[in-house]
């Protein structure tokens, strides 16, 4: 399986960064609709976007504040087995670098996963620039 790597430099202190992945209230400012998450080890998460009317589910595997988390991404209107994302959090003379790693199985599915998190991560800069 191979995996798509993106890298983008956000405003505020990696704890901070952190916190709007795991913050549901934080996380539907830039993300979903809707969230609903047990944010530890084993815990399962499901979120909800209303346009286009999808839902994702998975569960976390590591949680780690302000440096790293990991969680398996499965689609419901999808067929396919889990896929491993994780993420990490570094300090940098800007504020914080996230790195996202996704696994994919296609060339297709890796090009929807790195424009979805380009765009995302792209709101998610804009919200931290005016929090």
């Amino acid at each position: 399986m191979a995996s798509v790597q993106i890298e983008r430099e956000l405003a505020g202190d990696p704890s901070s960064v952190f916190e709007w992945f795991v913050d549901p209230v934080l996380l539907t400012r830039w993300w979903p609709s809707e969230a609903d998450l047990d944010v530890r080890p084993g815990g399962p998460f499901r979120m909800y976007w209303a346009e286009p009317d999808v839902t994702l589910r998975g569960e976390y595997r590591v949680v780690d504040p302000g440096r790293r988390l990991d969680f398996t991404w499965s689609w419901d209107h999808e067929d396919l087995p889990p896929r491993l994302v994780s993420i990490t959090f570094e300090d940098s003379d800007v504020g914080t670098t996230v790195r996202v790693e996704h696994d994919h199985e296609t060339e297709s599915e890796g090009s929807d996963h790195r424009d979805g998190w380009e765009f995302f991560l792209g709101r998610l800069a804009d919200r931290l620039a005016t929090a």
